[in-house]
């Protein structure tokens, strides 16, 4: 849920419906990301090229 979405997070059956479609039942917080993308500045990254790293609750699964 951000400034950017804030159209389809206001109507609670397009947002239930999202969550649904995840494999984790819910929908992404800014939060979420922070994780992939504080490992991807780091060193321990030094060594990946080209990859698709999927932070979507398993929504890419569907």
């Amino acid at each position: 849920m951000t400034p950017l979405n804030a159209r389809l997070s206001s109507d609670p059956g397009t947002v239930a419906a999202l969550a649904a479609r995840t494999m984790v039942g819910r929908n992404g917080l800014a939060e979420d990301f922070a994780g992939a993308a504080v490992f991807l500045a780091s060193p321990s990254a030094a060594y990946i090229t080209g990859q698709s790293i999927f932070v979507d609750g398993g929504l890419s699964t569907h």
